[in-house]
């Protein structure tokens, strides 16, 4: 299951013309990462729960391709925001978790390629309720710390901060793996995955994790969704089949997505323009993000700005 129903409340106003992992990349929109990861696990479903924007996180999902023909990809949209672990019991209580076996559950809203061959080993040793894949810390002081016992259970989830003399702080990307049992524990209510799953298997020793090893990025906000355009870009700019680009028109390490428009003479330089968004003749456009129907005016300059029409 791809967790994908929240309010993106870091991402506004970009969220406000489209959900977070609906956000458009080269390659696709953002939930694409983690539907092709999951599909990675031998899974013969992914269920995708929306809830903002639920039509436009719909559509985005249908556009992306798992590289498997054998899977079924299906929507559940939740008349009220359930919270991380209240979307999962209602996706249960819908049939569409099977009746059997683990769940692989992934946040929607990263970028990741990861090998999840030894989360899937740990968590089917059966000592876990829930096990967490786990990363060597990027930034302990950006994002919480998990530690791991000598045996892989977790013994603290600790907040954002230096970490402790002897500690080897560890990064939770955002994919675990919850067993049936734990599954069907979920209240039936809105909640959340830490306070009723993560908590009651870590006090019975039951909540695992294993070091994974591949690329997590997180694109949590306006500037981490541009940035991570531009490095998708690689060493060239990206022009979405449906966006125009006139051909005296200048890009550099720039992403064009879907419905974008950039007019002659037009400069656009580490940037987005996409959903409808347009660049008038003349212009000029740095480190900044365009998205929605919005205009930058021909011969007008936009630098470090977030422009939208929400």
């Amino acid at each position: 299951m791809v967790l994908a129903a929240g309010r993106g409340e870091r991402m506004r106003p970009l969220s406000d013309v489209a959900p977070k992992p609906a956000l458009p990349l080269p390659g696709g929109p953002l939930v694409g990462w983690s539907l092709r990861l999951l599909a990675t696990t031998g899974a013969d479903r992914l269920v995708v729960n929306t809830w903002h924007l639920a039509a436009r996180m719909e559509e985005a999902v249908r556009q992306v391709e798992t590289g498997r023909r054998d899977l079924a990809v299906v929507v559940t949209r939740e008349p009220d925001l359930l919270g991380t672990a209240g979307g999962l019991a209602r996706a249960r209580d819908l049939g569409l978790l099977g009746e059997a076996g683990p769940v692989v559950v992934a946040n929607g809203d990263v970028v990741q390629s990861l090998d999840l061959g030894p989360l899937l080993a740990r968590h089917a040793e059966g000592v876990d309720d829930v096990t967490l894949a786990l990363l060597p810390h990027l930034d302990p002081r950006r994002w919480s710390r998990v530690e791991l016992d000598q045996d892989g259970h977790v013994s603290a989830v600790r907040p954002s901060g230096p970490p402790q003399p002897g500690e080897v702080p560890l990064l939770y990307p955002g994919v675990m793996v919850v067993s049936r049992d734990a599954l069907d524990r979920i209240p039936a209510a809105r909640c959340e995955v830490p306070e009723v799953l993560w908590d009651p298997a870590r006090r019975a020793r039951r909540l695992g994790g294993v070091v994974v090893s591949g690329h997590w990025r997180e694109v949590g906000t306006p500037t981490a969704y541009r940035e991570t355009a531009v490095a998708l870009c690689g060493d060239r700019s990206r022009v979405a089949a449906d966006a125009r680009v006139d051909p005296g028109a200048t890009l550099v390490s720039s992403f064009v997505g879907p419905g974008g428009r950039v007019a002659e003479s037009a400069v656009v330089e580490s940037s987005v323009i996409a959903e409808g968004a347009s660049v008038g003749a003349g212009a000029r456009v740095t480190r900044s993000i365009v998205l929605g129907p919005v205009e930058v005016s021909a011969g007008a300059t936009v630098h470090d700005q977030v422009l939208t029409s929400g």
